[in-house]
């Protein structure tokens, strides 16, 4: 870009040297007047000779050849430099870089995003289709009165007419709202720092705001805005790098809200002391995410269909009760949130930071509280509005800052030799099957309790040896192998989970799995996007794409912080006591019937229904009226102190340890026809290879 403007200015000036020759020159040589000599020399260095005005003497005709040979060739230059000043690629990314650098300028409470690679890549995929989703939603409610008065116009009009004409109306309509509606999205509040040029430049052409230069120097931050920002999200690939960024982030701005992504977990603590609130380790969120997709896929698909599923019509929001919110001092049955907005209110951050789970209709609402309610997308707005009349205070709501609770490894006094594993397996049904040994299947099982049903498998001698220690029952081979699948007791468990590192043998293993049992609940991790697809022809009924997981989460607790932290208190939190249960209404459950108020069960257990998944299918009534009637097949989603847990579970089902007979959705599941004999032998011989 510098080169072209040099040229440019050297033939602007060429340019401006001939012209008064030139026309100094046919005023003396050709005792021409001002204006004519103007034209000339124009004419003559344009080629366009209209005839009217030439040099008559023989000097004038000599000056004119000279005119042409060196003005020309200027001019040429002139215009040439001037198109590529103006239009060149390079050009118009600079004209881009500038606008976008005066709407970062301009920007005020947006978020910042740090880094470059897959996790990024995936945040931003996030906010591009939660902002699509939204654009499309809005048009479609501007669309929806006029639609319906053109359905009265020309609803007579003969139908072949009637509907190609009523689709060239939306598509005009639809224009309009592109260009002359504003859409407000998330998208237009994040600004992207990385140090490289070809993802900057790529993010750009995107129209996302990018800032080019090193996260970790203070000029860098400032031109990012890092003193208006509201947020700040630090994905480096280097841990480092990210532990830098994150104490120059707090420093330009104590009030910042920051979340950090680390890969090594000892790191964790450290960005927390440095000022990040919230510190996530993608294995370790992957390796969650793992464990409730298969020990608790109900809680699963409740907790993802209203957080981070952009398709489903239910979203969960914060509602925020600053001090002009006319809420405050009401209770929550007052407000006729169901009657008013279909929302229900599952959660309440209180003003010292601590929760309360699905709260009561008689629960009074008090200032600085923060409400996390469940509503359809197109009514969230009117409930931020009715609640917030005077917008958000960013003061008043700072979230705490959460240091990283200490948890302790399970350990079991007694080790089990291989002959007690076999003959304990061998016994065991309804349990869990766990197989891999990256590091998400290690992050996945540091945590679980070697007491539960679970039997693990690995072929990794160091990771056995190092599970054998903690007391776990474990099969030792080669997962892929059915031998070793029917000897961890496949055919008798109620879902297995997968993560390998090898793509034929994660798929192999899904491949033998859904073989020997078409009632498993299967859950596997995808290192490569392309393999979600793949493995979900295999037969896995739930693929967990580590990056994407994390780039959810990252997002989710940087936007979203009291829904992070409430997912963080209820799901599974050995340190506030609670956890998130799915209780099956099978065909003998004394449930079946009642109504969830008759249950009693925030008297009796201090628990709470937050959502009831519907018989044979997937989708949810969310945090259900007390007069909602139990019927069968359907599945409760209840937010429990850990030890009522197993008491719960013997009076809904009239037996202690009696689990479902499936955890595994009956629905249109995916076929494993797709893969041929030919395929899998070659996915044999892959493996083999390997």
């Amino acid at each position: 870009m510098n080169d072209i403007r040099r040229q440019f200015r050297a033939a602007s000036i060429l340019v401006l040297i001939i012209l008064p020759v030139g026309i100094i020159g046919f005023n003396l040589i050709e005792g021409l007047s001002l204006v004519d000599a103007v034209w000339l020399t124009f004419i003559t260095l344009t080629t366009i000779g209209y005839g009217d005005s030439v040099a008559g003497s023989e000097l004038g005709k000599l000056f004119t050849i000279g005119l042409v040979v060196v003005g020309l060739g200027a001019l040429t230059f002139f215009l040439s430099t001037s198109f590529a000043l103006l239009f060149s690629a390079e050009a118009m990314a600079h004209r881009r870089r500038l606008r976008i650098k005066r709407q970062t300028e301009k920007l005020h409470n947006h978020y910042i995003i740090c880094g470059s690679g897959e996790m990024v890549d995936k945040t931003i995929g996030y906010v591009l289709q939660s902002a699509q989703i939204r654009r499309k939603r809005h048009q479609e409610t501007l669309y929806r009165p006029i639609a319906s008065l053109f359905e009265r116009l020309f609803g007579d009009l003969e139908r072949g007419r009637y509907l190609t004409f009523r689709k060239v109306v939306k598509r005009i309509f639809l224009v309009y709202v592109n260009v002359f509606v504003v859409h407000a999205t998330l998208l237009d509040l994040i600004v992207v720092v990385t140090e490289d040029a070809e993802y900057a430049e790529r993010l750009r052409s995107a129209s996302i705001q990018v800032v080019d230069g090193d996260p970790t120097d203070d000029d860098t931050l400032r031109a990012a805005g890092i003193a208006r920002a509201r947020a700040i999200m630090v994905m480096l690939n280097q841990d480092t790098e990210s532990l830098l960024t994150v104490l120059t982030a707090s420093n330009l701005n104590p009030a910042i809200y920051v979340t950090a992504a680390a890969v090594e977990p000892e790191l964790k603590l450290k960005m927390i002391r440095a000022g990040a609130n919230v510190v996530l380790a993608p294995y370790e969120v992957a390796g969650q995410f793992l464990n409730s997709a298969t020990l608790r896929p109900a809680v699963n698909d409740f907790f993802n269909s209203i957080m981070f599923d952009q398709e489903t019509q239910h979203q969960i929001t914060q509602l925020e009760l600053g001090e002009s919110s006319p809420w405050i001092g009401k209770r929550i049955g007052e407000l006729r949130l169901r009657e008013r907005f279909d929302a229900g209110v599952i959660g309440i951050r209180k003003e010292d930071g601590d929760f309360a789970h699905a709260p009561g209709i008689s629960r009074t609402l008090e200032e600085d509280e923060v409400l996390l309610a469940v509503a359809p997308g197109l009514m969230i707005p009117k409930l931020q509005d009715e609640c917030r009349p005077g917008g958000r205070d960013e003061r008043r709501f700072a979230t705490f800052q959460r240091l990283v609770p200490h948890r302790d490894i399970k350990r079991l006094d007694h080790r089990l030799n291989e002959e007690e594993i076999e003959t304990t397996v061998g016994s065991m049904s309804k349990h869990f099957v766990i197989c891999g040994n990256d590091h998400i299947m290690q992050s996945a099982v540091r945590y679980l309790d070697p007491a539960r049903p679970f039997v693990l498998m690995s072929n990794d001698e160091a990771v056995t040896r190092e599970w054998l220690n903690r007391g776990f029952r474990v099969i030792h081979g080669n997962p892929a192998r059915e031998e070793v699948l029917i000897k961890a007791g496949v055919d008798r468990a109620q879902a297995i989970m997968i993560s390998i590192e090898d793509k034929a043998a994660a798929v192999l293993t899904v491949l033998s799995a859904r073989s020997i049992s078409k009632s498993l609940l299967i859950s596997v991790t995808a290192t490569t996007d392309n393999m979600i697809e793949k493995l979900r022809r295999s037969g896995a009924d739930r693929v967990v794409s580590p990056f994407h997981v994390s780039a959810q989460f990252v997002l989710l607790s940087t936007t979203r912080p009291e829904i992070a932290e409430f997912l963080q208190h209820v799901l599974y939190n050995e340190i506030t006591g609670l956890e998130t249960a799915e209780f099956y209404m099978e065909d003998d459950s004394p449930w079946i019937g009642k109504t969830i108020e008759s249950l009693g069960l925030m008297i009796r257990f201090r628990a709470g229904v937050i959502g009831i998944r519907r018989a044979k299918s997937n989708s949810f009534l969310y945090a259900p009226p007390l007069d909602t009637v139990i019927r069968p097949h359907e599945v409760l989603i209840v937010i429990t102190p850990m030890q009522y847990f197993d008491e719960m579970r013997a009076i809904a089902t009239g037996h202690k340890d009696k689990r479902p007979a499936t955890l595994r959705l009956q629905l249109d599941t995916h076929a494993t026809g797709a893969w041929s004999r030919d395929m899998i032998r070659e996915l044999i011989k892959q493996h083999e290879e390997d």
